[in-house]
């Protein structure tokens, strides 16, 4: 973090970077699998805007979300990795979290729309969604 970043966040507790979690159906196992981005965070009052760092997979996290007392909401898009296994499909949805100002840190879930593969058809999937600051 640099020292502007630090600044930040003693003056905003949502400025600086933070690790986003979520979890889906996983296609190859039973169970879950579970993807995570590096985010940057443009706090502006109770709004958030989380943007994830560039990473090799050339995957990309956008999330807005806004804070009122303890629950944040909001929605998110995310374009997969070209050379993963949803090969650069965009997805989009809604969540919502629970803030714990003393840790920093937000648990809740999302819900977005897929493709299902056995069914052959769309439906909403959803599932567990962590997002934890990082000093």
């Amino acid at each position: 973090m640099t020292s502007k970043d630090s600044s930040a966040t003693k003056l905003n507790p949502y400025a600086g970077r933070w690790r986003c979690s979520y979890w889906y159906p996983s296609n190859v196992v039973v169970g879950n699998d579970v993807s995570e981005y590096e985010m940057r965070a443009y706090p502006d009052g109770k709004d958030m805007v989380l943007e994830s760092v560039p990473n090799d997979e050339h995957s990309y996290m956008f999330v807005r979300l806004t804070i009122d007392d303890k629950v944040a909401t909001g929605t998110w898009q995310e374009n997969t990795s070209p050379n993963g296994e949803f090969k650069g499909a965009i997805y989009s949805g809604a969540g919502q979290l629970i803030v714990n100002p003393v840790t920093r840190s937000m648990e809740g879930r999302w819900a977005g729309a897929g493709y299902d593969r056995k069914l052959k058809q769309m439906r909403v999937y959803s599932g567990r969604w962590e997002i934890f600051h990082e000093d």
